[in-house]
């Protein structure tokens, strides 16, 4: 029998770290860390103060996730304090992109470091090169193609409770966009999509006052309450009520989707998915089985008259044969053992 590991778990800063947390990395981490619980390792999360999982001691540089500030401080100041104490674990998880490369060659304490996102500046690109030879993991091939020079151990896609999941017999009458209310989302071309369709939207999700001249001039004139209803940002049992009544989840991105977890939560309520063909949608989305991966504007017109013809029961079957959470959670693991071992010679 293997023995239980002692795991540092570094998660972002930009949302709380709990299975229903706001932010697809505070969700993903939030499921990891009660997996690894329940198989009887010892996890020390380092995260905001708000967070909530099984992990046996929980260290915060601050009490809340940033609620329109930022704090270059608290970043580093989250990931010093697990190297830190490097010498407590026999593994530190890094959650944070690339911030944590530079500490990793300080201790003796093996690391890995999750790719999570799909957009680089090309300074964070470089210091990517240069710590290249450390233990990155991926959440979609697509990361891989992204940053091919890195030295990839391996891709685990995001897990997620498909039991936790609301499945309605009937589809609904709206179509649902799920996701911070920005330009990179595509928020607008969602209410020009649905203005053109003459469908009913529901818009969920956050709001951020950099984008306020945006949706100023692109998305708030727009709301009326009656076609296009904005519902604020939605966690927990209302967002599963939300999305197992809705018709279809769309989400016209302009960036690359390092993977996407609401369309993983859309086909565990048995509802189907139209999106743009950005970075991990086709690992995600069969296209014609679960929904449709589209190229442009006409294109997602096309396909939401054909979602009608996309069963409930596919969505469903998706979800929970690649991405159940303990898929997820035994990946992490055997990672975890093969990088110790590998660490101790």
């Amino acid at each position: 029998m293997k023995k239980k590991l002692k795991i540092a778990i570094i998660s972002k800063l930009w949302e709380e770290t709990t299975p229903d947390s706001r932010g697809g990395t505070g969700s993903s981490i939030g499921y990891l860390v009660n997996g690894l619980v329940d198989k009887g390792h010892q996890v020390t999360l380092f995260a905001t103060g708000d967070s909530k999982t099984k992990a046996q001691k929980l260290i915060s540089v601050r009490k809340t996730y940033y609620k329109n500030d930022y704090s270059e401080v608290h970043e580093y100041q989250n990931i010093a304090e697990a190297f830190r104490r490097a010498k407590d674990f026999d593994i530190i998880h890094c959650a944070v992109e690339q911030k944590s490369v530079i500490f990793a060659d300080l201790v003796k304490t093996p690391s890995i470091h999750s790719i999570r996102y799909g957009e680089f500046f090309e300074q964070e690109r470089e210091l990517l090169k240069k710590y290249k030879h450390l233990n990155y993991v991926g959440i979609s091939k697509s990361l891989k193609k992204l940053l091919p020079f890195l030295n990839w151990r391996e891709i685990v896609y995001n897990g997620l409770d498909s039991d936790s999941f609301i499945q309605q017999r009937n589809s609904g009458d709206y179509l649902l966009f799920l996701a911070r209310l920005s330009p990179q989302k595509g928020v607008d071309t969602a209410i020009k999509i649905a203005k053109r369709l003459k469908m009913k939207l529901v818009l969920a999700g956050k709001i951020s006052e950099a984008d306020k001249y945006f949706l100023d001039k692109n998305v708030f004139p727009f709301i009326d309450g009656k076609q296009i209803i904005y519902q604020g940002e939605v966690l927990g049992k209302k967002k599963k009520e939300l999305l197992s009544n809705a018709f279809c989840l769309i989400q016209p991105n302009r960036i690359i989707e390092a993977f996407g977890n609401t369309f993983l939560e859309a086909m565990a309520s048995g509802v189907p998915v139209v999106a743009y063909d950005q970075g991990a949608i086709r690992e995600l989305v069969v296209n014609g089985k679960t929904g449709y991966v589209v190229k442009d504007f006409n294109e997602m017109l096309k396909a939401l008259k054909l979602v009608k013809n996309i069963k409930k029961e596919d969505c469903l079957e998706r979800a929970k044969k690649f991405f159940s959470l303990e898929k997820m959670v035994n990946s992490y693991e055997d990672l975890y053992y093969k990088i110790i071992s590998e660490n101790k010679k």
